[in-house]
């Protein structure tokens, strides 16, 4: 027997038929994408500072609200695209043990505990690349079904260009709504978990949507439709490791 999910969709008085999380920020206490190019200097696979600046070019915009995604994925898709897809999995992989584990949020795991006791699926759904978004998914949180941004891959390589409708802003309500009409599922019955302002067009759509650490536009908004406000940290130990203590 399933258990109780401890969330009631406010329209239906039901629990959701489906969970979805944002990554960045919202899962893990940090930025992926940054914390991928910082692996590939650890790693000795680039030296070039550009990485760096174009990474902080993006987080500038992406804060903003402002951010082509298609022009920055250009950019910073040189960090890697000499590096064979096949050579990325292994690296990403070691990335999500050794980076990220330590970043999940210690709530954020009890929020996938309560959806698989519940036996409700989940679904992360990230702008970060998705070779980056469904290991660190599966590895870290259990979770089996990841959408990011998908790259074209030519060759064993990845372009840099981007293969369909990028899962960011409104595009992450088109590609959310490619699954959940396959699987006869309304949007309405979706429960969302973000932290971004970016991620308003699908936190608007969702059923209801729970903002973890929100940024300052998307705190205003969820105070003015009575979305949950959740304030997610790291353990002490953690934080002190990393400096944050």
């Amino acid at each position: 027997m399933a258990a109780q999910f401890p969330l009631l969709l406010p329209a239906s008085k039901l629990p959701p038929k489906l969970v979805v999380f944002d990554l960045d920020k919202t899962l893990i206490a940090g930025d992926s994408t940054i914390l991928w190019t910082e692996w590939l200097y650890e790693k000795g696979l680039v030296k070039d500072p550009i990485w760096r600046q174009i990474d902080r070019e993006m987080i500038r915009e992406y804060d903003q609200g402002r951010l082509d995604m298609h022009a920055f994925m250009r950019k910073h898709s040189g960090a890697f695209r000499n590096i064979p897809v096949e050579m990325l999995g292994k690296l990403v992989l070691e990335f999500a043990r050794k980076k990220i584990s330590r970043l999940a949020y210690p709530d954020a795991k009890k929020w996938v505990k309560n959806a698989l006791q519940a036996k409700i699926p989940m679904l992360v759904l990230s702008a970060t690349t998705t070779f980056i978004v469904a290991p660190i998914a599966k590895t870290i949180f259990g979770i089996d079904e990841a959408i990011g941004v998908d790259l074209v891959e030519e060759n064993g390589f990845y372009t840099g260009e981007i293969l369909g409708t990028p899962s960011f802003q409104e595009g992450k309500v088109v590609r959310l709504k490619t699954i959940l009409n396959a699987r006869g599922i309304d949007i309405s019955d979706v429960l969302f978990f973000t932290d971004s302002r970016n991620d308003l067009p699908l936190a608007e759509a969702a059923g209801f949507t729970c903002c973890v650490n929100p940024d300052p536009v998307l705190l205003a908004e969820a105070r003015r439709r009575s979305w949950k406000i959740l304030r997610w940290e790291l353990p002490l130990r953690t934080k002190i490791e990393l400096g944050q203590g």
